[in-house]
């Protein structure tokens, strides 16, 4: 009779807390005030983005495929969580009573461990696959059509609506809570990506409002790209608190609070 192994148990600090949805609007709220302390860096860091879509929307305009904006900014909540690093060290700068400067930027990314660069490669390759799907249902529904109907637009933003819905969501599951986690050292990939998907579902309420404030913000920046400067930075802010209240330091985690 052979001997079995008993898994590992889950650290505490890896356990996730339980949140109610109003945390989702305090964390808004304590983002937006930490926006307000360090306005210029942080929308300075958010303008490079911004830049980047509206180039990208302008190409999309002079080449005739102005119907992949939507798609293309939709792959942006793919990516985004690999830029996040650069506004988790910010914030942390300031909340030490720093005051942080685009070099604090700079240094986050330096800093991030290796897990972190992983995990960014991994949403930069899925980014690709999805442009690419997406650029192959353009093909089949728009083609060269230089000036496509309504119902033809309406129908691909529909497929690439569906099937970007599907991805986000899986990524969502994988990075809600595995960047910041990573970037502070708490857990290797693995464990940090396995505590996000729990955390995710162990306070699937509070994640399901965050992800309709995420998709409403993606929705208004197509419209308008420069609100990036504004709605990055604070929603990267935001996104941290929401990660101290799920999975809080030991030293202020409640007694008893866990998934």
């Amino acid at each position: 009779m052979g001997l079995s192994t008993p898994e590992p148990a889950v650290p505490p600090s890896l356990d996730p807390c339980r949140i109610p949805i109003s945390t989702v609007s305090a964390a808004l709220a304590g983002g937006w005030r930490d926006f307000r302390r360090v306005p210029a860096p942080a929308a300075g860091f958010a303008a490079v983005f911004a830049l980047i879509g509206v180039v990208i929307f302008a190409l999309l305009e002079h080449f005739g495929l102005a119907p992949m904006r939507l798609p293309l900014a939709g792959g942006f909540l793919l990516v985004g969580p690999a830029v996040l690093a650069g506004f988790f060290a910010l914030r942390r700068a300031a909340e030490a009573g720093r005051r942080p400067a685009v070099g604090e930027v700079l240094a986050g990314f330096r800093q991030a461990p290796r897990g972190l660069w992983g995990l960014a490669g991994v949403c930069c390759l899925l980014f690709l696959i999805w442009v690419s799907d997406a650029a192959t249902v353009y093909s089949f529904m728009i083609g060269g059509d230089a000036a496509p109907a309504g119902g033809q637009v309406l129908r691909f933003h529909l497929w690439t609506s569906l099937m970007g819905v599907v991805l986000a969501g899986i990524v969502f599951c994988i990075t809600a809570f595995s960047v910041p986690l990573l970037f502070d050292g708490r857990a290797g990939l693995v464990q940090a990506v396995t505590a996000s998907v729990r955390a995710v579902f162990a306070n699937f309420g509070a994640m399901l409002a965050w992800a309709v404030v995420l998709g409403a913000a993606l929705i208004a920046t197509i419209h308008l790209p420069p609100l990036l400067l504004l709605s990055l930075p604070w929603l990267a802010f935001a996104s941290d608190l929401l990660y101290l209240a799920v999975f809080p330091p030991a030293s202020r985690r409640p007694d008893g609070e866990t998934n």
